[in-house]
């Protein structure tokens, strides 16, 4: 198996944990009294980069599958189901987050859910990737 083959794990573990690292960000905000701004910034920015890892990451998946794989069929694992549910909750945590900056009360209300059950679903798609690992 080509060393190429690690890539898409590498990336995804390196993915999971600025996941979780931008969650934890979101979960202090909260609660937060000082410096809310600037940890409201920091978490704007780093999920922007975490969001576009995902979905680099899934395209990577997905190359991996084809390019590099005899062994697997497109679509067929839980783990491309994960992960396509993973960036769709991204995709939604992103809109809110856009409808939020617009004053939308909804948004903030469905903005922490999408992100938490985002970084729930990460956990459970890198275990169901474990198996897939060359």
């Amino acid at each position: 198996m080509p060393a190429v083959a690690y890539l898409h794990p590498l990336a995804g573990a390196a993915t999971l944990a600025l996941l979780v690292y931008v969650g934890s960000l979101g979960l202090t905000l909260r609660t937060a009294r000082r410096d809310r701004a600037a940890r409201a910034a920091r978490h704007a920015r780093w999920a922007r980069i975490a969001y576009l890892a995902v979905l680099l990451s899934w395209l990577g998946g997905a190359l991996s599958v084809l390019l590099d794989r005899d062994d697997l069929t497109l679509a067929a694992s839980l783990h491309f189901r994960t992960g396509t549910a993973l960036a769709l909750l991204l995709t939604g945590s992103a809109l809110t987050a856009r409808a939020m900056a617009r004053g939308s009360r909804a948004a903030r209300d469905w903005h922490p859910w999408l992100g938490a059950a985002a970084v729930l679903l990460a956990a459970a798609h890198a275990a169901s990737g474990l198996r897939l690992t060359p």
